[in-house]
């Protein structure tokens, strides 16, 4: 081969590699991502962790660009914000965006992440999701996280064993604002960022939270007693907008999903282990666990169970069978 041939025959080596090289590129999808949380507690260091697994083992096929937390844009307005292009992904609760998506109340029934998939109630109601915020979720995160209530004082007990918060007012969310109601409490909506000075300047009297929550945020210097066992756990979701989705490569769309189930898992017992070692720091600090056992401990659960289904029930805006789905989630 002549100097000129192999001049040639390199050039056009170097083309096809830059051509590859290109085709790569252009092959791996990035999904921009917010947080309800701020980057800093445990929540979004889960999350994180997503990111990290979906871009270390969807290297040249998907990627995760994390964007921020609430400073990006707050987390009620997150839903809308995706929907118009701002980013492509978000992780928080469904809670946050009842009166957008009333169906996200389903995460409350009871049922894990992992059967909740298997029984077809997550497709049932991402049907409607796609139809009304143009989203799809991806997976329920962090599931073994209990959510649960604490008190500055100890509480009052009923006659049927249950705790009785007459005459105190409690920060909720919308998810468990029944629950309180129903237990003799006054529910006061507020960020779990606002909490601690709430407390520290008497607005409330406890608050619903993650067991996990509480040292992070010092709100163990304000709450002594928490009432066990959880009432529910985190209805945390990640969801996608769907056209975002849609216009995925077809090895980007099957991997994200396929990392996003096993994230799924991963965090349901990730959580339950990492409650053990929460609940034994916060007793060593001094926190007081108020145990309900057998038949009230049921009680106690069925009595928050009963809240999601029935604002669903005579919600008008619901747009699936409520009945069915409450089969296949409770």
């Amino acid at each position: 081969m002549t100097l000129r041939n192999l001049s040639i025959a390199g050039i056009a080596g170097a083309a096809a590699l830059s051509l590859l090289s290109s085709q790569s590129i252009a092959a791996e999808a990035t999904i921009r991502a917010v947080t309800a949380f701020p980057k800093t507690t445990k929540l979004s260091k889960s999350f994180l962790r997503f990111v990290d697994k979906v871009n270390a083992e969807g290297k040249g096929v998907v990627q995760i660009k994390y964007l921020g937390g609430p400073e990006i844009t707050p987390p009620r307005e997150q839903p809308i914000a995706m929907k118009n292009g701002l980013f492509d992904m978000i992780y928080g609760p469904a809670g946050y965006y009842l009166g957008l998506f009333p169906e996200g109340d389903f995460l409350m029934g009871g049922k894990t992440p992992m059967q909740m998939r298997k029984n077809g109630a997550v497709d049932m109601v991402n049907n409607v999701m796609r139809k009304k915020m143009n989203a799809l979720m991806i997976g329920r995160f962090d599931a073994g996280m209990g959510l649960y209530l604490f008190l500055k004082d100890k509480p009052k007990m009923s006659a049927n064993g249950l705790v009785d918060l007459a005459g105190l007012k409690l920060r909720s969310s919308p998810t468990y604002r029944n629950f309180l109601k129903d237990l003799g409490g006054t529910p006061v909506i507020m960020r779990p960022s606002q909490v601690y000075t709430a407390l520290e300047r008497g607005v409330v009297d406890g608050m619903g939270m993650g067991l996990t929550d509480i040292l992070d945020r010092k709100l163990n210097k304000f709450v002594k007693f928490t009432v066990d066992p959880p009432f529910t756990h985190a209805g945390i979701v990640s969801i996608v907008n769907a056209k975002v989705r849609d216009g995925l490569p077809a090895a980007a769309r099957a991997r994200l999903q396929e990392l996003a189930v096993d994230w799924e898992e991963d965090t349901f017992h990730f959580w339950k282990k990492a409650e053990k070692k929460e609940r034994d720091e916060l007793k060593r600090q001094g926190m007081t666990f108020l145990t309900i056992d057998g038949s009230a401990a049921a009680a106690y659960k069925e009595l928050f169970k009963r809240g999601p289904w029935a604002r669903m029930k005579k919600n008008t805006k619901v747009k699936l069978d409520v009945g069915k789905l409450k089969q296949l989630a409770y």
